[in-house]
């Protein structure tokens, strides 16, 4: 028994590295996997004002998008459907700008035909990026005010930029910059990814005409950097097309996207430190551990499956999105509540000891036992918050009729972030018993205390953070 587990050990290790050393042919969006990103380039003259708008969708806004192009539902995009879609696109986002001269508002409209095209996103979908040329057809004197705004897309998050640069004719405070710094939604700076533009409008005033023609947007081809967490999300949605063609790879995508859940459960989050912070203070047992690491697997896996089957469902009538932000705020309240519930039931258990403690000193405090509510919030809190690259693997399987599996693989991956919590749970333990035995009094009374109160202070950040 000892060396099968080795050996699956091996297996995992073995499949993990090669998944994650081999998945750069298609990278997630380097701005997430919700995001709908816009730029509108304002070029301006005397004889009117020219807009480059580009609307830049990543893997899930782009998957709802899609449904709605293919009016025959074939599964495919046929050149009359693309154009159909563009032409009433860019008549709609033209409809959501809002350009005014002298306070008068002037109408825009398509200079010429738009562009659709679909990039190679993360698991087999693709991302969407259309391009339509606008034009406001108007003259244009010194000492006119002009001002822009973007109304489109409200409250979805991703990346809004917005340039204005003068064709032989100067801009006079303008509060716009002449050139785009992600070469028109192409090339994301990687040092503005964490804190991505969001820039909506721009004013100007028309100044002295000159000689100097409107600079020239060219795509930058420098690759943008991604983060350890997109490689992952990368690797994990790629087994949905490379993986599961016979049983042997069926075993190794399941054991690798079990091994990418314990990698995704390692990384920047609370699911590990809130079990650590909560097992301090009480006697939980080994099983009940194991029975929480469990309830975070099956909550996982049932959270992801209900976001994709609203995103199935609702279609564009939903924004996945916004669903993730209150998801993340449902999830930072109920750690707010469960600290709160331990900092008060340690304060009471240190006060109720020194009641009875009569001037003796014990070897430790009585620690409180780990009651069913504390468990109970630790699994939903810990398994609430879908991982969004699991989603984008269920997408994936969705989308080439590999539904199957790709529950198969997201329920592998809800139970390698929960084996992980587990072991850190039984670590733990371990800990506690260690402080119990080898420090003073004082410090393994207040440890438990101290640990509740980060618990609290933990959801409260969530909560603030995400709202």
């Amino acid at each position: 028994m000892a060396s099968v587990a080795r050996r699956l050990a091996v297996v995992t290790a073995i499949a993990s590295a090669l998944v994650l050393l081999g998945s750069g042919s298609a990278q997630a969006h380097p701005l997430g996997n919700f995001t709908i990103n816009l730029y509108a380039g304002l070029t301006v003259s005397a004889h009117g004002i020219d807009v480059d708008y580009v609307l830049d969708m990543a893997e899930i806004p782009t998957f709802e998008e899609r449904r709605s192009i293919d009016r025959n539902h074939d599964g495919s995009i046929e050149p009359a459907e693309a154009s159909a879609y563009t032409a009433q696109a860019c008549d709609r986002l033209s409809n959501g700008l809002a350009i005014t001269v002298g306070g008068a508002a002037v109408p825009l409209s398509p200079r010429t035909a738009g562009a659709l095209a679909f990039p190679p996103g993360a698991g087999g979908l693709s991302t969407m990026r259309l391009e339509c040329p606008l034009a406001v057809d108007v003259s244009l004197h010194r000492g006119d005010r002009v001002t822009f705004r973007d109304t489109n897309f409200p409250g979805r998050i991703g990346w809004h930029e917005v340039t204005a640069a003068g064709d032989r004719l100067e801009l006079v405070d303008s509060d716009a910059p002449t050139a785009s710094v992600s070469a028109r939604l192409t090339s994301y700076p990687a040092d503005l990814l964490q804190s991505p533009l969001d820039q909506r409008e721009a004013s100007f005033t028309i100044g002295a005409p000159t000689g100097t023609s409107a600079p020239v947007s060219t795509p930058d081809a420098a690759p943008v950097t991604r983060g350890f967490g997109d490689r992952l999300t990368t690797a994990f949605a790629g087994l949905v097309t490379r993986g599961g063609s016979t049983p042997s790879l069926w075993l190794l995508a399941l054991a690798t996207a079990f091994a990418i859940g314990g990698v995704h459960a390692l990384g920047p989050g609370h699911g590990k430190t809130l079990m650590a912070a909560y097992l301090v203070g009480s006697d939980a047992r080994p099983r009940q551990v194991v029975a929480v690491g469990a309830a975070v697997s099956i909550m996982h896996t049932a959270s992801v499956v209900v976001l994709g089957l609203t995103v199935l469902v609702a279609g564009q009538a939903f924004t996945p999105e916004v669903a993730y932000r209150w998801t993340t705020i449902a999830s930072g309240a109920l750690v707010a509540l469960l600290g709160a519930y331990l900092l008060r039931s340690r304060v009471r258990g240190i006060s109720h000891a020194r009641a009875h403690d009569h001037g003796h000193e014990h070897e430790h405090t009585h620690e409180r036992p780990a009651g069913r509510f504390g468990l109970a919030t630790l699994a939903v809190s810990g398994g609430i918050l879908p991982s969004p690259s699991a989603l984008i693997a269920l997408l994936a399987a969705i989308a080439i009729g590999r539904v199957v599996f790709g529950l198969a693989l997201v329920l592998a991956f809800g139970v390698g972030l929960a084996t992980v919590l587990v072991a850190v749970g039984f670590g733990t333990i371990r800990a506690r018993r260690s402080l119990t035995q080898r420090f003073s009094r004082r410090i393994s009374t207040w440890a438990p205390v101290v640990s509740a109160a980060g618990v609290f202070l933990l959801g409260v950040v969530l909560v603030a953070r995400t709202a």
